[in-house]
């Protein structure tokens, strides 16, 4: 597992709040402007959560508060070989949502309703995951 994302309403709030409360250290936070949300990915020991805020009401990430409130968002697999998981897992019927090919990682999400209800993201980091968002 490479991290779990969380929709927040106040991504300043939620750092802060993980950590004071269980000491979470940010390892980068990033504004994604053309899908017009902001994450950070902090870290608890080995464990990572991706804190994503939206910028707008129409962000993904906003209208997913909205309808469900804040909270689990997606898991996030790591995975080697991304294009022939990805290919298998379309193959296996799985719907995709979206796929990214950045300067970091490659990431696709598999829609919830192909899998089990849960929206999963399938990541390859394409260099250590401390240097995302340029930071690290």
């Amino acid at each position: 597992m490479n991290h779990v994302g969380i929709a927040v309403k106040d991504l300043d709030s939620a750092i802060a709040f993980f950590e004071q409360t269980y000491g979470a250290s940010l390892v980068w936070r990033i504004k994604y402007e053309d899908q017009q949300i902001e994450s950070a990915l902090i870290a608890i020991g080995e464990v990572r959560f991706e804190l994503t805020a939206g910028l707008d009401q129409g962000s993904s990430v906003a209208k997913f508060i909205a309808a469900r409130g804040e909270g689990m968002h997606h898991v996030s697999l790591e995975v080697e070989g991304f294009e022939q998981v990805l290919a298998g897992l379309k193959t296996k019927g799985l719907k995709i949502l979206a796929e990214a090919d950045t300067e970091d990682f490659k990431a696709a999400f598999v829609h919830p309703k192909s899998n089990l209800g849960l929206l999963m993201e399938i990541i390859e980091p394409k260099k250590d995951e401390r240097s995302w968002g340029g930071k690290g």
